[in-house]
């Protein structure tokens, strides 16, 4: 058999539950990252965490011992920006944001103009990720602006976000919140959205056959990877279990125990 580092010309990469669990590398992602390097063979990190820019994804990777550039780095907070760029959204019209600052530089790129508080129930767009400040005033004035008629723009839908003590709340936990109190489903940017996994594509110059897409969660990571004609790899170092491929019926191409599994023959 041939390690399927070797079958496939590029690799779009998730990086919680598959490279680290908050600060900590899960053991031979690193290695497995390095070796793709070594091959010369072209990698995105994909990831819905909308929090971070790609420069603080370059550094925090950095700190952990792998040294890449923004161009490896494709968040939700980017599918963002390619969805009001896609779609034209014309500059100077005011977005109500509750994210951080991936989120919000994202926006503010795209020639939004972001507005705080009471302001707020008045934008034109409403963009929701994940928030470790969220609050009950942010809920209001987003659900205010929503039912007022704001395009309502979610990041992800993941309601967990995987640590070494456990599964905490992710994004989808406040997208759930909103949706629930606006009595309006957002539009999703990244993954499952194929969006999200042709912007990695593009940006690595793969075709979506000779790709393979590594994540830890079926409903987002390999939906995203099967929607998209990309082969999957479901690690188990994060979110999902095989038990769950058959609940969901959402199959993987491979599965493995973690990253490391590209590396075996």
């Amino acid at each position: 058999m041939t390690a399927l580092i070797d079958r496939y010309a590029g690799f779009i990469i998730d990086l919680d539950g598959v490279v680290y669990l908050l600060d900590e590398p899960i053991p031979g992602s690193l290695e497995v990252v390095q070796r793709i390097q070594a091959c010369g063979k072209p990698f995105v990190f994909l990831t819905n965490n909308s929090v971070a820019t790609p420069g603080q994804y370059v550094e925090k990777l950095e700190r952990l011992g792998l040294r890449v550039g923004t161009e490896n780095v494709v968040s939700s907070s980017q599918a963002a920006a390619r969805y009001l760029e896609i779609n034209q959204i014309a500059r100077g019209r005011s977005a109500f944001v509750i994210g951080e600052e991936g989120l919000v530089s994202e926006v503010e790129s795209r020639g939004l103009v972001v507005v705080e508080g009471a302001e707020g129930e008045s934008a034109d767009f409403v963009f929701v990720g994940w928030d470790r400040r969220f609050t009950f005033d942010k809920l209001k004035v987003a659900v205010v602006a929503i039912r007022k008629g704001a395009t309502y723009i979610a990041t992800n839908t993941d309601a967990t976000y995987p640590t070494p003590s456990g599964l905490w709340p992710g994004a989808g936990t406040i997208v759930a919140a909103v949706t629930t109190g606006a009595g309006r489903e957002p539009i999703v940017v990244g993954k499952p959205n194929p969006l999200i996994v042709e912007l990695a594509l593009s940006r690595m110059g793969v075709s979506a056959e000779r790709a393979l897409l590594v994540g830890d969660r079926l409903e987002t990571d390999i939906k995203a990877g099967i929607s998209t004609g990309v082969d999957t790899m479901l690690v188990l170092t994060g979110v999902s279990t095989e038990e769950d491929i058959g609940i969901t019926g959402i199959d993987p191409t491979h599965v493995g125990a973690r990253l490391a599994a590209l590396l075996a023959d």
